[in-house]
This record gives C-alpha cells, structure tokens and sequence, in this order.
C-alpha cells in the first residue's frame, strides 16, 4: 500500500522561515545604521599633546614669529573654504602641530572660522575648548620671549573662542608689562645713542691755547718796556721802569676723555623655545640658567647651560633658543665689543 504523503505535515517546516527571515533584515538593518554612522558623522577632534608649532629654523625665511600678518593667500582660501573643508584643514593643521601659527593657516583660526559660518557647530566648540589651554601656553610662550604681536593675535583669537576665560586676563596683565618693559629699554637705547652722536659732534677744546695767550702776554710787556725808557720827556728823577714779569709755566694738558657710548648687550630679536614634547606630556615645568657670549656683530656663540631644574629636560631647547637670538652689541666708549650673558628661561605650561 503506498504511503500518503501528508501536505500538512509541511505547513510548519514553510513557516518556520519567517522568524530567519526577520532576523536577517533586522541584522541588514542595524549594519546599515551602523555604516551611516560610522561614514557620516564628524569625527571627534582630538588635540595632540604636543608644543605649539615650532618656530622656522632659518631666520630669513620671513615666517618667524614676530610676522603676524596672514599671507593674503591663505586669508583668501579660509574665507572660500566650506565648513567639511575647514574641518579637513583644521585636523591637518593638528596633525602638523600648527595650532595657532602661522597667521590664516592654522588650527585655531580654522575653528574660530567655522563657527562664523555655523555659529552653533558643536564639533568646532568641543575642539576650541580642548585647544584653548595649548594656544594659551604659546601665548604666554611668545609673551616671555617678547613676541609682542604675535602673542597680541593669539589673545585676540582666544578671546573670540572664550571672551569670559580669565586666563584671557592674566596674559593681557603679563603682555602689557612686557611692552612697558620693552618700551621703557627703547627709549633708553634710543637716548644713549643720541647722547653719543651729541657727543662726537662736539670740537675738542685746545689744550695748549692758555699757555700760548700767557706766552703773548709777556711778550707784549716786555716789548713796552724799552720804549717807555728811552722816552725824550721823561723826568730824570723818575723810577726805573719794572722788570717785564715772567711768563707762568706752562700748564699740562689734561688728557683726553674717552669719547662714545658704553652699554650692555641688548636683546632686540628673541625666539621663543620649544616645549619638549616628553615635558608636554607630563606637564613638567622648569627653568634654564644659560650663559652665552654676544658678538661684536650681535650674533650669540659659546652658549652653555649654568643649571637648570629639573636636569637636563629643557637643557637642548633652551640652548637651541639662545643660539637663534640677536642683539645690538655690548659698546665700550663708542666700539662693539663682545660680551658675556647670562639668561634664565622659563618653561611654564
């Protein structure tokens, strides 16, 4: 007898696909979801711990960072890029330490721009106050090496992204002793070397002038006296004429004084030092005793550290430092002359 082939034995073998078949679009689902948010979203911005950008090792190259006008090209491609863009160039400027130099080009501004376009943009708040604490310590970087404007326009970007920061009013306090203190020494090089051009115009007096009117004087006495005597009218109870007084002794002449200026060394152009990157890290801070001697020509050689606290952390960005800067020389009566410096250099967060 042949077997009956039950068809609704089957029924429970088709339906039970259903419940795979839901399971698999909620997995096409979530995956989807999961690649919107992963492709889509703004990635968060991280800050690095590193210094502030460092400063160009050629002198001449015309980006150091006293320059603070922004090249118009770069001016000219901020205000074109859009807000995606800004954001590329802003992780790029992170990735290559340019958090707040140069001028148009760097992190900070890129931030601060993306916000005027997008005033509530939340990624560009969140990476301007995680960026607010390292564009502060280049400030205070640039106000103790007496970079006046360039410390200047960093405090004016700070304070578009954080204007109520009173970190903002610590560093203003500091900015502006240290132009007093830069002023003040202008001026007084700018008197001392007044007072030395007054000084070289002035004639020498001539010494021998006293002696040579007195030797004139007894030369006329005595001419006088001959003449007086062999007078026809004279009485010849008259008194015999005086004896013609004797010329003084010459007076020395008293030696020249030295003419020209003497002055120290003057710092006219510092560049600040690099924070080591292990320091940043562990947020270690010191000081650097360095010695060094100032060239006739203003240039600095022999630079060596005295000491330094902690030992041998800041040692090689310190010197690194000295050895960039520049000075009007030491001048002894009006020549330049080499001279020995000593500087302590700070390293503050």
């Amino acid at each position: 007898m042949a077997a009956r082939l039950d068809f609704r034995s089957l029924r429970p073998a088709r339906g039970s696909a259903a419940p795979k078949i839901i399971i698999a679009v909620v997995v096409l689902a979530a995956l989807a979801g999961g690649g919107w948010y992963f492709f889509l979203r703004q990635p968060p911005t991280v800050i690095p711990e590193v210094a502030p950008a460092p400063t160009p090792a050629d002198p001449a190259a015309g980006t150091e960072a006293a320059a603070v006008t922004p090249d118009p090209a770069a001016l000219n491609k901020l205000n074109q890029l859009t807000v995606d863009q800004l954001f590329k160039e802003a992780r790029t400027a992170l990735n290559e330490q340019r958090l707040v130099s140069p001028p148009g080009n760097n992190a900070l501004e890129f931030y601060l721009k993306i916000l005027e376009k997008e005033p509530g943009n939340s990624g560009a708040q969140d990476a301007l106050r995680e960026l607010f604490t390292f564009a502060a310590s280049a400030a205070e970087q640039d106000i103790n090496a007496r970079n006046i404007d360039n410390a200047n326009r960093v405090i004016e970007l700070l304070t578009k992204a954080d204007p109520n920061n009173y970190t903002l009013t610590i560093l203003r306090s500091k900015l502006d002793a240290q132009r007093k203190i830069a002023e003040r020494e202008a001026a007084q090089a700018l008197a001392a070397e007044e007072a030395a051009k007054r000084r070289a115009a002035e004639p020498a007096a001539p010494a021998a002038s006293a002696p040579a009117a007195a030797s004139s004087a007894a030369a006329d006495t005595a001419s006088a006296a001959p003449a007086a005597s062999s007078g026809a009218a004279a009485p010849r109870t008259a008194a015999p004429a005086p004896e013609p007084a004797a010329a003084p002794p010459p007076v020395a002449a008293a030696p020249a004084a030295p003419s020209g200026d003497t002055r120290d060394a003057v710092l006219v152009k510092s560049v600040p030092p690099q924070y080591p990157n292990a320091a940043l890290r562990r947020r270690q801070e010191g000081w650097v005793q360095v010695e060094f001697t100032v060239a006739a020509d203003g240039s600095v050689a022999n630079a060596r550290v005295l000491d330094a606290d902690p030992p041998r952390t800041f040692d090689r960005a310190a010197l690194d430092a000295v050895q960039r800067w520049t000075f009007n020389p030491a001048l002894r009566n009006g020549a330049a002359v080499e001279a020995t410096v000593r500087r302590r250099i700070e390293f503050k967060m």
